[in-house]
């Protein structure tokens, strides 16, 4: 059995959330939501270092394991109080939003997207040649209709087993937060990438109150069976399957860590040095035309069951 938890975290600096590039492109860009592997690793590295006095990279793996077969992560949205905007294909194009309020693609990146030019500097205090730089993020702030300026927020769902234990110590769940001992394993965060630039510090904001309990994936309560209904959109990347009609996107997705979750004999003492096999998703938002049963997976990624 698993215990589901709606989660609300504010951002309290921007966000880089980074993926492949285009070729050529001096562009880091940002993804428009964050997916669940990025708070498995958050989760991961603060309660081994809660956990840990002087933690070392194998403290890192065994934890991370165990927060693995405990937790299931969606991915996270923006969210700005009202609206979620999750990305949907549909025949005018892509959009964000649900049934509150839909934008366009356009919009949604006038609204929360910004970038900065950074370069490097050389020895005479010059920039150096092809050295310029262009990172896209997730504003922490945003205009309203009124002009006002709002805080951004991510909402998602953390699923946790029922008498999990990480290092044989209970994981308790109450109305303010998710508690190893007295300590909030999820109080505030570092998310994503570029946190030289002091990117992807996030806050707790609320445990429970997000309205949007008719959408997935807060309607969810079972992560290992959900059933996608016909002309629904995938909230997370589904692993792609040819008997699978789908309207949308595809896309090769890879990854880095301390060590493989499909291979846990894969494993190096160096963050980043074992490089996960890449396989092809269907996009978040692509439309499913036919029901489908999947399950999540503990980084919020879908497969068919």
């Amino acid at each position: 059995m698993w215990k589901k938890v709606d989660v609300v975290f504010k951002l309290k600096s921007p966000l880089h959330i980074g993926y492949i590039p285009f070729k050529g492109s001096v562009v880091s860009p940002t993804r428009y939501y964050v997916p669940g592997r990025n708070l498995w690793g958050a989760i991961t590295k603060r309660v081994t270092e809660y956990l840990c006095e002087k933690p070392k990279a194998d403290d890192y793996k065994e934890i991370g394991r165990q927060v693995m077969e405990n937790f299931r992560f969606s991915y996270f949205y923006l969210y700005d109080g009202g609206t979620i905007y999750f990305p949907r294909y549909t025949d005018e194009g892509l959009i964000y939003g649900n049934n509150k309020e839909e934008i366009t693609k356009s919009e949604f990146e006038r609204r929360f997207i910004g970038s900065l030019i950074s370069t490097a500097i050389d020895s005479n205090g010059t920039a150096k040649d092809e050295s310029l730089h262009e990172i896209e993020f997730i504003n922490n702030r945003f205009k309203d209709e009124t002009g006002d300026l709002k805080d951004v927020k991510i909402a998602g769902c953390i699923w946790i087993k029922e008498n999990a234990k990480i290092e044989d110590k209970k994981v308790i769940i109450n109305d303010k937060g998710i508690f190893i001992e007295n300590f909030n394993i999820i109080q505030e965060l570092i998310l994503g990438g570029e946190s030289k630039y002091g990117f992807g510090h996030v806050l707790l904001d609320s445990i429970n109150r997000v309205e949007s309990s008719n959408l997935a994936p807060f309607k969810w309560k079972n992560p290992e069976k959900i059933e996608i209904k016909s002309n629904e959109h995938t909230v997370s990347h589904l692993k792609y399957d040819k008997n699978i009609n789908f309207k949308g996107d595809i896309e090769l997705l890879a990854g880095r860590g301390y060590f493989d979750p499909q291979n846990c004999g894969k494993a190096s003492n160096e963050p980043g040095k074992v490089i996960l096999k890449p396989e092809y998703y269907l996009s978040p938002g692509t439309k499913i035309p036919h029901n489908q049963f999947v399950k999540i997976l503990h980084d919020g990624r879908m497969q068919c069951v």
